[in-house]
């Protein structure tokens, strides 16, 4: 008899299993990567490229009037691209004269939020080069 038991309690675990299974089979999860939130703005096109680099968190707009402005990105429509292009700027090391080292990215921002990295370029960004959430840096 307890062989039969377990049998049932086997047939019960798949049964439940299966249940399980079927009721999941609906619309899939979106992927964490993906949003359903439009890209209308520039102000949208760089919020999604900072939530997919945390680090550029502060990172601000090019000033041509600023001298010495170490980072900074542009936005500009894409055509058949994506939404937007974004193009970030981190450099470093005698920025008042125009910076000697910098880092730079091109992302396309798509009109669903889809982040895609175009370009990369320089050397690794150092530590203390790195924007602050706070605007300096």
């Amino acid at each position: 008899m307890p062989k039969l038991l377990t049998s049932r309690r086997i047939i019960a675990l798949v049964a439940v299993i299966g249940i399980m299974a079927g009721c999941a089979g609906g619309a899939a999860a979106p992927s964490p990567t993906m949003t359903t939130v439009p890209v209308i703005t520039p102000d949208d096109a760089v919020a999604k490229v900072i939530a997919n680099e945390p680090r550029l968190a502060g990172i601000g707009p090019l000033d041509t009037g600023l001298i010495g402005q170490s980072s900074w990105y542009t936005v500009e429509p894409a055509s058949g691209v994506g939404a937007f292009v974004v193009y970030i700027r981190i450099g470093w090391g005698d920025c008042p004269a125009g910076c000697i080292d910098q880092h730079t990215w091109n992302y396309a921002i798509g009109p669903r939020g889809e982040v895609t990295v175009l370009s990369e370029s320089g050397p690794p960004v150092p530590p203390e080069a790195w924007p602050s959430s706070l605007g300096a840096g």
